[in-house]
């Protein structure tokens, strides 16, 4: 019986690693910049006294209000870039994304995904790879979760200074 319990506890302790952010690794890494911002911090940009009588304003107080997380890691280091690119391979086997889509321009390949949502407008999950193919360009992770208004994506990228930001203002939905 014993035998049993101790086996089903390990097996439980397996899948509890596996709900930890598959990206977090990376924020301890010497070659890694990384921002992370989570759902209390929202809250915190929310209650400041804005101007909520502007629209502009308000529409951008109702999509910080939406949103858990975002998570930005990012790399120029040819070996952490490969370790980089295997756990969003990785990832992406096991969250079971859709692509919404890929750009390859400049030196650098990007790749959009999502967790649909409640409609097609909006997804629970968007996740963003850009390979910087050559290695002058950075390979950047890109993890954001709530319930993300996609027309709106680009929001975020003019609010956030970080490598790879930019390009969350050329995603497209139908």
């Amino acid at each position: 019986m014993t035998k049993i319990l101790i086996s089903a506890l390990v097996f439980l302790m397996g899948f509890a690693a596996q709900a930890q952010d598959p990206f977090q690794r990376f924020e301890d890494m010497q070659d890694v910049a990384s921002i992370v911002v989570n759902q209390k911090m929202f809250k915190m940009l929310s209650q400041f006294n804005l101007d909520t009588d502007d629209p502009e304003m308000k529409s951008y107080i109702e999509l910080v209000n939406s949103l858990d997380d975002i998570k930005f890691y990012s790399t120029k280091d040819a070996n952490t870039a490969k370790l980089m690119r295997t756990e969003f391979d990785k990832y992406l086997g096991m969250a079971k994304l859709e692509e919404l889509m890929r750009v390859k321009d400049d030196g650098k390949n990007v790749q959009f995904y999502v967790k649909p949502g409640k409609s097609d407008e909006y997804a629970r999950e968007f996740l963003m790879f850009i390979d910087g193919i050559n290695g002058s360009e950075d390979t950047v992770i890109a993890k954001i979760t709530g319930n993300i208004d996609l027309r709106e994506i680009g929001k975020i990228a003019s609010s956030i200074n970080f490598s790879g930001s930019e390009e969350l203002k050329n995603v497209k939905i139908k």
